[in-house]
């Protein structure tokens, strides 16, 4: 087989092989894939969302409260009769559903209680009793303020129903659980919790997909049609509309990115060789590097979180150097054939690479499961393009014919060089003012980063929680509490405990849903005597008629005991679970999963002042077997201390394997003083760049150090070799700092065109990248070479 047939055969190879293991990845957007296991909380957050993984909330809002209650009753009826649309709507609290789910869960909250608490209300109910009761509940009825408390005493005369949500809030407050949860204070916005149709969303894409379908039908289908409503607001928030945005946008940034790249890279490269094959021959090397790096991610991971999918952008911005200083080689050596012009670069490509792929590889120590994922991927994409570039791509763009040398270009590449030591000279002084005077770029580690610059998921949820929560209270003391069991008596353990442990005075209130708890034993031993108290039905309400209530206050009375009735003659295996449509008018706090078993939602609120930062109880609870604190506010403790910790699981060891390279590198005092001070010249002014534009250190921000020290690593090992070569020339140098100012730029620009997306991380990420690479590249392409022959002459 001829050499350029066997070549052809290679990467088409390479492509089936790379495209294989693309197809066996997957793409996790999730943040907090970002972070470890062990972080304190992380668990926790993750079970809470995974509860509300599949709830959309549709906000409907008007200035007029009639106008907001029509609105969404019949929005939830349009939507309740297209079940091909939404398998659920909740629009109600528990107060206002049917009467019949309310005496559900009333009679099993009796079912499942102690059983000392189920003697206590037999004996309520005696002759000697209940004469009293009556009369109390009368007087409540009457003359509470409390219209929920005046609600229940007037349908609820015997006490059922505030004996059993008492026995749910554990005898404690229980405004939390029975206030309402759909309708804001003034009326003016009511929320619907819809449920997607079939199977659970199984990702970002199926969100993307059904968060349309339903926006369609309400928005350009149903509204419309409506012509009353008018001046009615219809919103979309929750989880399925986060993973939508969140992940269609970075899809549309990276999108618009790699074109933007493709672009650069095509222009550039003519502008630099006027030669079309070349540039034809240097994207399809790209292509083979990114697809076998990207295979080997499908074999080695199975799925890249949201911080890895950018490692295609760095490598393609690394590795793109190798083939143009290999081109460059090729162009000082005419007439040289390619084993002669390989031995010739080789050197300063494997160093390059392995230094840029050391750095990376550093990275891998990392704590934070998305730092070190990049990084592993980024050392295999470096070593793997670099060789891709040198034994693929150099042969085959050396046989296009002769690369014209353009004179012009390297005369402004000379003159460029004093310029650009005065403009680093320049900017390192305003680096210097703007860090004084603004201080060092901050740390920002919250999920906020990778919302949308623009989100509707997100205002509407902000709107949501200024109108409909109390702000006044301190937010941070409140702490959601998750629990996970396999089965309903671990369950009941697991809460028993956290109850033990959070009576504490750190503690001001826990509300805990041990009583939805199945308990077996309690059900068992409930049921008799249950079931004899509803022989006293008819006796029971004479009492509440001669007592003066209507015939509708013991509705409620009657099909509880009817429940009762129905579970004693059926003979119901124990434990009994709630009805499905009874846990779903009750939020899902309690509910059983094919994956985590069976789950519990509660919450805790910590006593005045102490807050999440100085709470032992917190840790407690994370000892006991699956209880688990939730929520970004108790991650964002824990992310503090892990940063500081990374300092000596990563920094350490990059210091250490930097200054190695140093030594391997760059030959004696003078290179290696030229090179520690062109990158401690690029970081100075990164950092005060930053702290100009207001950015961040953050989750995706991160991934741009590696990137801008591994191309200043490169761009000075290129140049320093070049220097030392005898009878090396400024004109010489020049050519390779033009060689290298297109790599540079196409980096640069490429990753300044994410920028221009619409995702936050995304935008910071880029304008570090782009300001990071453009000033490692001027510094080392550009003021070194004057600074060296200047000293030299």
């Amino acid at each position: 087989m001829k050499p350029a047939s066997l070549r052809l055969f290679f990467i088409l190879l390479v492509i089936v092989a790379g495209a294989f293991g693309v197809s066996r990845l997957d793409f996790d957007v999730d943040p907090l894939s970002l972070l470890p296991q062990e972080l304190p909380g992380l668990q926790g957050t993750r079970l809470l969302r995974e509860q509300k993984r599949n709830l959309l909330l549709i906000a409907v809002q008007a200035d007029d409260p009639a106008l907001v209650e029509v609105t969404a009753d019949a929005l939830a009826e349009h939507l309740a009769a297209n079940p091909e649309l939404c398998a659920s709507v909740r629009s109600k609290s528990l107060l206002q559903s049917d009467p019949a789910i309310i005496a559900e869960v009333v009679a099993y909250l009796w079912f499942n209680a102690p059983p000392q608490e189920v003697t206590k209300l037999i004996a309520s109910l005696d002759p000697a009793s209940i004469t009293a009761l009556l009369a109390k509940s009368k007087e409540a009825a009457g003359s509470s303020l409390d219209l929920q408390n005046a609600t229940l005493s007037g349908y609820d005369p015997l006490g059922l129903a505030r004996g059993a949500l008492s026995q749910m809030s554990g005898g404690g407050d229980m405004s939390s659980l029975m206030g309402d949860e759909f309708n804001s204070a003034d009326g003016t916005l009511r929320l619907l919790f819809v449920t997607p149709p079939g199977k659970a969303l199984a990702d970002y894409r199926a969100a993307n997909t059904w968060l349309t379908e339903i926006k369609k039908a309400v928005r350009k289908e149903w509204l419309p049609q409506q012509g009353e409503l008018t001046g009615v607001k219809i919103g979309f928030t929750g989880d399925p509309a986060f993973q939508a945005e969140i992940a269609t946008g970075m899809e549309g940034d990276m999108r618009q990115s790699i074109g933007a790249v493709t672009f650069i890279v095509g222009f550039l490269f003519w502008l630099l060789h006027r030669s079309v094959k070349p540039l034809f021959w240097l994207l399809l090397a790209i292509l083979c590097a990114n697809l076998l790096t990207l295979g080997t991610a499908g074999v080695i991971y199975g799925s890249l979180n949201v911080m890895s999918m950018g490692f295609a952008a760095i490598l393609t911005g690394l590795i793109e150097d190798f083939g143009v200083y290999g081109l460059h080689v090729a162009r000082e050596h005419p007439g040289e054939r390619f084993g002669s012009i390989c031995r010739r670069a080789l050197p300063s490509v494997t160093w390059s690479a392995v230094s840029i792929a050391g750095i990376f590889a550093m990275l891998g120590l990392s704590q934070l499961p998305g730092v070190a994922q990049l990084g592993v991927l980024s050392a295999l994409g470096v070593l793997i393009g670099a060789a891709v570039m040198i034994f693929g791509f150099l042969p085959l763009g050396m046989t296009t014919g002769k690369i014209e040398e353009h004179h012009g270009t390297i005369r402004l590449a000379m003159r460029m060089q004093g310029v650009m030591v005065w403009l680093v000279l320049i900017v390192l002084v305003a680096a210097t003012a703007v860090v004084g005077w603004k201080g060092l770029p901050k740390m920002d580690f919250g999920s906020a980063v990778l919302r949308p610059d623009k989100s509707e998921a997100f205002d509407v949820l902000e709107d949501i929680e200024q109108r409909m929560l109390n702000t006044s209270n301190e937010p941070g003391r409140n702490v959601p509490v998750v629990f996970a069991a396999p089965d309903a008596t671990a369950l009941r353990q697991s809460i028993l405990a956290a109850q033990k442990t959070l009576k504490s005075d750190e503690v001001e209130a826990q509300l805990l849903p041990l009583a939805l708890v199945p308990d077996a034993d309690a059900q068992k031993a409930n049921l008799a005597a249950l079931l004899s108290l509803t022989t006293r039905e008819d006796a029971l309400k004479q009492a509440v008629d001669t007592a003066g209530f209507t015939d509708i206050a013991y509705a409620l009375t009657q099909n509880v005991f009817k429940q009762w009735r129905e579970w004693a003659v059926a003979k119901t295996t124990l434990p009994l679970w709630p009805k499905p449509i009874v846990l779903e008018n009750l939020g899902g706090i309690v509910s059983q999963h094919d994956k985590h078993g069976v789950m519990a939602m509660g919450s805790m609120r910590l006593a005045e002042g102490r807050t999440l930062e100085n709470a032992p109880v917190l840790h407690e609870l994370e000892k006991i077997p699956g209880a688990h604190p939730a929520g970004w506010a108790f991650l964002r403790t824990s992310l503090e201390p892990l940063l500081k910790r990374e300092i000596l699981h990563v920094c350490v060891p990059t210091v250490v394997i930097a200054c190695i390279l140093f030594l391997l590198v760059f030959h004696g005092w003078r290179e290696r003083m030229y090179a520690f001070f062109t990158l401690a010249a690029s970081g100075w002014i990164l950092l005060g760049g930053m702290s100009a534009w207001g950015l961040t250190w953050n989750l995706m921000s991160v991934g741009a150090v590696p990137l801008c020290l591994g191309l200043g690593l490169d761009f000075t090992i290129h140049v320093m070799h070049s220097l030392r070569e005898p009878g090396m020339t400024r004109e010489r140098v020049a050519s390779l700092g033009r060689s290298l100012a297109y790599c540079g730029l196409s980096t640069g620009l490429g990753f300044g065109a994410l920028a221009m997306g619409s995702n936050r991380g995304l935008i910071t990420l880029g304008m570090t990248a782009m300001i990071g690479v453009i000033t490692v590249l001027i510094t080392a392409a550009f003021a070194l070479p004057w600074v060296w022959f200047r000293r030299k002459g």
